[in-house]
């Protein structure tokens, strides 16, 4: 009985929560008098947080702008004014007629165009002619909420100011910037609400700002002393460098502060109208091509080809020779298109150079959609080119994850070191430094994920975006306290650790994770690019690096392929397709000793998407695959011998199943049915390890299962990471950093001459009251934490020993 009273009361509740959302007025009104002067009209807007972002209305009164004798006189209320219900900024701009240089004024706010309905009367006296009002979410059940900007400017500094935070010790080196100055001179004009908003993220420890397009801003920012720009300058446009001159002659050492500028935000590759058939045909040239590579003995008979379905039409019309000839057209038209991008973003940054202070750095930012949502780079623009062609000179990615199993990224953090990781790898060449955007996120979260990338080599965090929120449309957290702690507390840690952090770089891997953007021309879904990202996190949980190994390295550094490889003592192949001349520097890495761990099919063709036999000739079996798809089919359980580490048995989850047959290798484990698992096959003095289905897929699915919504992911099936990091024991790989426990730790060493800083992040949440940590350093003289001080340590055959609590995160630094 109570149960169906429970249930009633719960459908009456809806029923009159639905009422009331419909009883809810459908626009509110707004009306104002003027205090301080009269004959006087408003134009009126509003910035909101959803499209179309901004809307227009009448100007009040109507006709104003153009009779004197409508306009609103002094302590008049004006007319009423309808706008859409929508929270954000409410905009006035008062004119007499031309801009008033200060006014006070009476607003209201009503649900209904009369003095009954009013719910909301404030004053307000502002310098300059704009007036905004801010409406929060909540405003029509808390009028309360609702101010003025200037109101708010003041709110936001009193939240920074609440938390009493020391600025001693704060980073000099490490760059950390956000932007405050939104809404200046579009939303408001008064110079102390500007001085607010830049008042509060300098007193949370952000030493850059975006330079200026105002002469007062940029005064402002020197004032205040910021001590670095990033200047957005799409494709270096001349007309701003200009501006940016001519803003800052009252400022000179302005501009010399300038520390990197941004040429594209979110960037695609260039579109096949871009292409000139003669640059073309010159580009296939410099590749070492001739036109009877694509069965013509005449260059203008080879065209772009961008649709996969005109090669099989070309095939099934003219035959397989013409077929073949088109395969190669599609993927040199790809090929090309990244090109020309690269070049493109390469002229741009040359006119940084020649313009800009000496060392500004150029960045685009490399959208993390198509990789975290989609698990495929090629759907946006290739890193890896614009990195190895050095078009830009500063590696740059974003951040948009968050910590539920179904949220962006999925509760993943150790993504973003995947992502650095493959920005460290476009850097191999010309060794670029590393830069983020950190988008809003809550306390904790910031400080794990600001952490993860900063171990990974980042040295410049942009936290998008401060805003402020009246002035944002999508992106904001100026009113949110809890990023003002993570950001401080962040900045704070980071400071306290600078003497090591900074000139600290990643320890060579040894183990390396192939990324074939060739696959990803064929193959335009995802499923591989998640696979490489759920084997590179479980690897790091066991502290083994990767290095994210690309394609386009090993072709634009062919005579060097095999020193490359040989870096590596285990390198894992998920992808189908590599360009051919690969595959016999992969055989012969393995001749000489090292282990190739191989996913289902992986390796069984080449860029034009032909069968290539060379790595399937060394699984030691024939390999057939029996699940298509790329969906999950089921699950079983993995039998493993002594060989791998494992006595266990271990539950795994089936993606893209393969069967194997003619086994000549040996079975490291195998299916509930007794049918082989893993294979093992010795080539030379080294070892091909293949899977029968796909570990990191298995790995995922299996910490989705440990990890229910709305929970944080803190749960990681420690036989699933062993199952994809045995390779790494049976190599003998030594690990840097050792700890004694199965939770799961980012745990990134960063050395220098100085020593080394060991950034740790508990995955898990739960505290550690004793975690007993080895790292392979000599030298050291004495080991600290930025949270326990001082820390008492041994020495164990060329390893540095010691014992700590930790929660969450720690900084330890190794000092010689």
């Amino acid at each position: 009985m109570k149960r169906w009273v429970l249930i009633l009361g719960m459908i009456l509740m809806g029923w009159c929560l639905a009422k009331a959302a419909e009883q809810q007025p459908k626009n509110i009104y707004i009306r104002f008098k003027p205090i301080s002067t009269g004959g006087v009209y408003a134009t009126v807007s509003t910035v909101i947080h959803h499209d179309p972002w901004w809307v227009g209305y009448q100007t009040m009164p109507r006709s104003g702008e153009t009779y004197a004798r409508l306009r609103i006189q002094k302590d008049t209320y004006s007319g009423w004014e309808k706008i859409a219900p929508d929270w954000g900024t409410i905009v006035l701009r008062i004119f007499n007629p031309q801009p008033v240089k200060q006014i006070t004024l009476q607003l209201q706010l009503a649900n209904h165009p009369n003095a009954s309905a009013v719910f909301k009367t404030m004053r307000t006296t502002q310098t300059g002619n704009i007036v905004g009002i801010v409406l929060p979410a909540d405003y029509r059940e808390n009028p309360s909420h609702i101010m003025t900007i200037k109101q708010n400017s003041e709110q936001h500094l009193k939240m920074a100011e609440s938390l009493h935070l020391s600025q001693k010790n704060l980073p000099q080196k490490f760059s950390f910037y956000t932007s405050a100055a939104g809404g200046f001179n579009s939303l408001y004009t008064d110079p102390q609400i500007l001085k607010n908003e830049l008042m509060t993220i300098k007193l949370l420890g952000i030493n850059g700002v975006p330079y200026p397009g105002d002469e007062q801003i940029l005064k402002i920012d020197q004032e205040l002393g910021f001590s670095r720009y990033d200047d957005n300058n799409w494709m270096a446009d001349p007309s701003t460098i200009k501006r940016d001159k001519r803003i800052s002659k009252g400022f000179p050492s302005a501009f010399k502060k300038i520390q990197m500028v941004c040429l594209m935000d979110e960037p695609g590759h260039a579109g096949v109208s871009s292409i000139k058939p003669g640059e073309f045909h010159k580009y296939l040239q410099s590749q070492g091509l001739t036109p009877a590579d694509f069965n013509t003995d005449n260059w203008n008979s080879v065209k772009p080809v961008t649709d996969r379905q005109k090669i099989k039409d070309i095939a099934y019309n003219w035959g397989k020779k013409y077929g073949d000839a088109a395969k190669k057209e599609y993927y040199w038209t790809a090929r090309y298109l990244e090109y020309i991008t690269a070049m493109g973003f390469k002229n741009a940054t040359g006119r940084v150079k020649k313009y800009y202070p000496p060392g500004t750095l150029t960045f685009t930012n490399f959208t993390d959609h198509p990789l975290i949502l989609g698990g495929n780079m090629m759907n946006s623009i290739d890193w890896f080119n614009l990195g190895l062609t050095d078009a830009t000179t500063l590696m740059w990615s974003e951040d948009w994850l968050y910590e539920t199993i179904t949220s962006w990224g999925n509760g993943l953090f150790q993504r973003l070191g995947f992502i650095c990781d493959t920005l460290r790898s476009a850097a191999s060449i010309y060794h670029q430094p590393l830069g983020y955007y950190n988008t809003m996120d809550a306390n904790k979260n910031l400080l794990m994920k600001g952490l993860i990338v900063i171990g990974h080599g980042v040295k410049t965090i942009y936290y998008f975006d401060y805003g402020p929120t009246y002035a944002a449309t999508e992106n904001y957290w100026s009113d949110s306290l809890g990023e003002y702690k993570g950001v401080a507390k962040l900045i704070r840690d980071v400071g306290k650790a600078e003497s090591l952090l900074y000139p600290g770089q990643p320890v060579p891997a040894k183990v390396a994770i192939l990324y074939s953007t060739t696959n990803e021309i064929w193959d335009t879904g995802g499923f591989n690019g998640q696979e490489k990202q759920f084997l590179y996190i479980a690897l790091a949980q066991e502290q083994y690096p990767a290095d994210i190994l690309s394609d386009d390295e090993l072709l634009m550094e062919k005579d060097k392929m095999s020193s490359i490889l040989s870096q590596y003592k285990v390198i894992y192949l998920v992808d189908e397709r590599l360009p051919e001349s690969i595959y016999p520097e992969l055989k012969q890495y393995v001749k000489n000793g090292g282990i190739l761990i191989m996913d289902p099919m992986a390796g069984t063709k080449d860029e034009y998407n032909n069968p290539s036999r060379i790595l399937p000739r060394l699984i030691g079996a024939k390999e057939t695959l029996i699940q298509t798809g790329d969906e999950k089919k089921g699950t079983d359980t993995l039998t493993l011998t002594s060989e791998t580490g494992i006595s266990k048995e271990v539950p795994i989850s089936l993606y893209r199943k393969c069967s194997f047959s003619d086994v000549k290798g040996d079975v490291l484990g195998k299916f509930s049915d007794g049918s082989p698992a893993i294979l093992s096959n010795k080539v030379g003095k080294g070892m091909v390890i293949t899977y029968g289905f796909m570990p990191g897929w298995s790995f995922f699915d299996r910490t989705a299962q440990a990890n229910p919504v709305p929970h944080y992911v803190t749960d990681f099936p420690v036989g699933g990471r062993n199952l994809i990091d045995f390779p790494c024991k049976i190599a003998k790989v030594k690990r840097d950093v050792l700890l004694d426990t199965e939770k799961a730790f980012e745990a990134d060493l960063l050395v220098s001459k100085k020593g080394a800083a060991l950034v740790l992040i508990n995955l898990s949440r739960k505290p550690v009251s004793h975690l007993t940590v080895s790292v392979a350093e000599n030298g050291i003289k004495s080991v600290s934490s930025i949270k326990q001080g001082a820390i008492s340590f041994k020495k164990d055959n060329g390893r540095i020993v010691f014992t700590i609590p930790i929660n969450l995160t720690d900084i330890i630094l190794l000092k010689k």
